[in-house]
């Protein structure tokens, strides 16, 4: 069941889908913070397109999500009829313009430009994903870029639609649901991993428990 703000960016996503048979290539960029629901409303518009029997698949760089969320839906990890729904985001180099309905896009901050083992094949993910489709959906979330060759961000995304003449819609997700919802445990980390200076320097008010552990191991002992 999706809340409020998560039905909005669905119920967008799957109207700019309909829309963008009849008037041109669309692209909507959902930024959200851990939490927020992002792959929940993915794996949503994944399955209300397919029903609606159009061609649409669901797009990460990593391939553990796509692992997960296929072994969900046939209850084992071998690979299966659902296989084709779920693809890396190198799988576009060569794909035919609006071959797809839809494309969405999980995790869109860890893009990169080229493809293959060697980062050698294909000129832009981004670009290739919104040349592929005729709506392309990017779940994004900028501060969590892990590597120097992750170039995902709404910057890109506009740059690369406005090369293919893709009209853009920014949305975002803001209420999270993880760490009992508290804005102001997660205020506290981003202090503390530097990612933005905020009020919140300490725990003093926030009912948390907070522990560093210099191994997986020690974690799982303390059973923390």
């Amino acid at each position: 069941m999706l809340l409020d703000e998560q039905k909005l960016v669905y119920e967008t996503a799957l109207w700019l889908t309909e829309k963008a048979k009849k008037e041109g290539k669309k692209v909507l960029i959902v930024e959200g913070g851990p939490g927020t629901g992002k792959s929940v409303v993915a794996i949503n518009l994944l399955t209300e397109i397919t029903k609606r029997e159009m061609l649409t698949q669901y797009v990460t760089k990593n391939a553990a999500p796509r692992a997960v969320y296929q072994s969900k839906l046939t209850g084992t990890i071998t690979k299966s009829r659902f296989a084709a729904l779920f693809q890396s985001s190198g799988s576009y180099i060569n794909t035919p313009i609006n071959e797809f309905d839809a494309l969405v896009v999980d995790e869109a901050h860890r893009l990169n430009e080229k493809s293959g083992m060697f980062q050698n094949l294909g000129e832009n993910q981004i670009k290739e994903i919104i040349h592929a489709a005729a709506c392309s959906v990017f779940f994004i979330d900028e501060d969590q870029k892990v590597t120097m060759k992750d170039i995902g961000s709404k910057d890109e995304i506009k740059k690369q639609a406005k090369k293919l003449n893709a009209e853009v819609i920014e949305m975002e997700l803001s209420s999270q649901f993880r760490c009992n919802g508290s804005d102001a445990y997660l205020a506290f980390l981003d202090n503390l991993l530097q990612i933005r200076e905020t009020a919140n320097t300490d725990l003093k008010e926030i009912n948390y428990e907070f522990k560093v552990c210099d191994s997986p191991a020690e974690l799982q002992k303390n059973n923390f």
